[in-house]
């Protein structure tokens, strides 16, 4: 899991939503203080409006915190960090629930704060 949070972080940092977003489950449920964002292409689409430029998304960082397994899911909690070169950096924490589909780990629940 933290192998595809990194590549997730890399694709933020090249500004690629769509790559960024592709790991998440089409069902896939998003909280974060502004709401609860339903599928993979609403919260593609969220991600869009809020972040309409590589430069306003800056470069992420993840620092896991705690990686919790069943047989069934993973989930992450972990600190993230936005860097940019002209204003300060911003930081929170994330909860991300793997569930494997397909044989493949999709995100399920991604709660942000």
């Amino acid at each position: 899991m933290l192998a595809l949070l990194e590549r997730q972080a890399a694709a933020w940092s090249k500004g690629d939503l769509d790559a960024f977003c592709s790991i998440y489950a089409d069902d896939a449920v998003f909280v974060s203080p502004s709401g609860v964002t339903r599928g993979r292409a609403e919260v593609l689409a969220r991600y869009k409006k809020k972040y309409p430029t590589a430069a306003a998304m800056g470069k992420l960082t993840l620092s896991p915190v705690d990686v919790r397994e069943t047989a069934e899911a993973v989930s992450v909690a972990a600190k993230w960090t936005l860097e940019y070169p002209d204003k300060p950096a911003a930081m929170g924490h994330t909860v991300v629930v793997f569930r494997r589909t397909q044989n493949q780990w999709r995100i399920v629940h991604d709660a942000s704060m």
